[in-house]
């Protein structure tokens, strides 16, 4: 690009109509622009500089900066170093439009502070503010913003303001595709002798470059799919936020290692031309996740994936889940669509599921199957419609069953994370509905909604709450034909703490437990940080499994903890106890954890 490049302070003394004029080209009389001394290696002065007279708080304190510049060997009171002091006051204060003032010394009778009593005088305002844009960048909707907040005439002339809006002007350029712009005029013309100050600049753009020709290089994914995941066109302006978005989507895909796009640039058609490099995947990568809560004892959980099996991205992972009351594994299949595969995509799964838990009265094994498509949309939204089957022989309390349900599913969920595996902000919302029929070869007539939310907001750095909610209703006349594994229940680590894993439910009439068509949870916890990846954390947690609504089965949980944010994301220890618990419950449950808090 042939932005001009930086040129050091100067000051060009000129004449017109007979008065000084005072031109600082490239001038960087700011707080950003001070050398790196004044923020680093400071040595405590002999006799310190106390400012009066300044009661605009940004005026003196950039007065201070360039005052903190002098070194401590100057700093003794004496005539040398009362001229240091005016110099830099003048420094400082031009810089924000003051060029007159004067200045009186007094020594401290301690002799340790020299009194430097500055009196303001007029401040240098705008007189005119003459910017022009030429070329493409002129009718620009971008450029036309920015000088929205260009100063007016009579606001006081401000260093820092011009030496922004140029950089605001060359970046906005770079951004949007003007690689030949440069400013051909650019001056701030400042007269102290009548107080005022002309911004001098001409921008010439020249023509907005396009996207060019677009050239993928090592992709074990076949091109088309590639192609119809791009959101450039041959042809369309270039804007560097939807190159980011492109090279971010492939990344996405779970498909590469790393991707590259390099651009080129085609000066004579004005084109930007992409070579996009891509490096595989490795063909298999695994996950670990260990826990331990006093409920289920230790528990491990295996993740093995194949990001790509085929050069149509199709992709399969699978999971192991182990813990003295409940194994699992699951299996999936993606098959991304040609027509776009970052966001439309269906997946197969399977699963073998056991449990034999006699804290829960419950003891089942079910086989899964799942056939659905999914939709995700670029703000992160997430949508999928399918049909799953199940088929569960169990016996829950003292009854035995073995059921069959074959039922359509779909789900709408939203979730956002800022911050890593640790966020400083994040949310997520969901909502599953299946329905199942005799008439569709269900043993069981139900309908079933669940609905979920979760917050984590980070306030003044180290203050944090995590917030979740979950409801679930269940509708059947045949409560006892449900399988356990769709019925809710309550209590455990991420339910109410304090209370015993699924330990939340009715009770038939031998005191065990059956499982609910309600379920209604909630916690708020504070962390509060204590050492750098170190929080300690402080929660409330309530809720039900009965079936109703009723605030007579609301139990209630309280405790503390600890949250290390490691690098492989968050790592938890949390002690609770129940809280009121209308069975006079006093057991304390304390949970180990590692993964995502939401």
């Amino acid at each position: 690009m042939k932005f001009s490049k930086q040129l050091p302070s100067l000051l060009v003394l000129s004449y017109v109509v007979g008065y000084p004029l005072m031109t600082l080209a490239e001038q960087g009389d700011s707080a950003q622009n001070a050398p790196p001394e004044m923020a680093q290696n400071v040595v405590t002065p002999t006799v310190k500089v106390r400012l009066q007279g300044i009661q605009d708080g940004k005026l003196k304190e950039n007065a201070q900066i360039y005052i903190n510049e002098i070194s401590a060997e100057e700093s003794d009171g004496s005539e040398r170093h009362q001229e240091l002091v005016r110099t830099a006051l003048y420094k400082g204060l031009r810089v924000l439009g003051y060029y007159d003032f004067q200045l009186n010394f007094s020594l401290a009778p301690n002799g340790k502070e020299l009194i430097a009593n500055v009196e303001l005088g007029n401040p240098v305002r705008i007189e005119q503010t003459d910017v022009q844009i030429e070329g493409d960048a002129k009718k620009d909707e971008a450029f036309l913003a920015l000088n929205k907040d260009l100063p007016k005439k009579g606001d006081i002339v401000n260093h820092e303001s011009y030496d922004d809006y140029k950089s605001a002007v060359q970046k906005l350029a770079v951004q949007r595709g003007y690689f030949d712009a440069d400013f051909s005029i650019h001056r701030l013309e400042v007269m102290p002798s009548t107080y005022q100050a002309w911004w001098r600049l001409l921008f010439e753009s020249g023509a907005r470059y396009r996207y060019g020709e677009f050239r993928f290089k090592n992709a074990q994914i076949r091109e088309d799919y590639l192609r119809n995941m791009l959101n450039l066109q041959q042809g369309e302006p270039y804007l560097l936020n939807d190159v980011l978005q492109a090279n971010n989507d492939y990344t996405s895909t779970g498909w590469f290692q790393s991707v590259l796009m390099k651009p080129t640039l085609n000066e004579e058609n004005k084109t930007v031309d992409f070579d996009v490099l891509m490096y595989p995947k490795k063909k298999n990568s695994m996950e670990v996740g260990i826990g331990y809560s006093s409920d289920v004892g230790p528990r491990l959980q295996l993740g093995w994936k194949k990001p790509w099996i085929n050069n149509r991205g199709h992709s399969f992972s699978s999971s192991f889940y182990v813990s003295e009351p409940k194994q699992t594994i699951e299996m999936a299949y993606k098959m991304p669509r040609l027509r776009s595969p970052l966001y439309e995509y269906y997946q197969f799964s399977t699963g073998i599921e056991n449990e034999d838990d006699s804290s829960t009265d419950t003891k089942s094994t079910a086989i899964t199957f799942g056939a659905l498509r999914y939709w995700d949309h670029p703000s992160g939204w997430q949508y999928s419609w399918g049909v799953r089957t199940r088929y569960d022989k169990f016996t829950q309390a003292d009854v035995k069953d073995k059921t069959f349900l074959l039922y359509p599913t779909g789900s709408i969920s939203h979730k956002y994370l800022q911050g890593g595996l640790f966020p400083t902000w994040a949310h997520s919302i969901s909502l599953t509905a299946d329905w199942g029929t005799k008439a569709l070869l269900s043993d069981v007539n139900f309908l079933s909604l669940r609905a979920s939310g979760a917050v984590i907001k980070t306030f003044a750095e180290n203050h944090r709450v995590v917030s979740r909610l979950d409801i679930g209703w269940l509708h059947t006349d045949d409560l006892h034909r449900m399988p356990p594994a769709m019925r809710f229940f309550a209590g455990g680590d991420r339910s109410v703490r304090g209370y015993g894993y699924k330990k939340i439910s009715p009770k038939d009439s031998n005191g065990k437990l059956i499982g609910a068509s309600r379920l209604a949870t909630g916690s708020l916890e504070y962390q509060y940080q204590v050492y750098p990846s170190w929080w300690l954390a402080t929660f409330y947690d309530a809720g039900l499994a009965a079936n109703s609504y009723s605030t007579d089965e609301l139990r209630y949980g309280a405790g503390v903890g600890v949250r290390w944010a490691s690098p492989v994301g968050a790592i938890k220890f949390d002690i609770a106890t129940p809280v009121r618990d209308k069975d006079d419950s006093k057991n304390i449950q304390f949970y180990i954890g590692l993964g995502a808090e939401i």
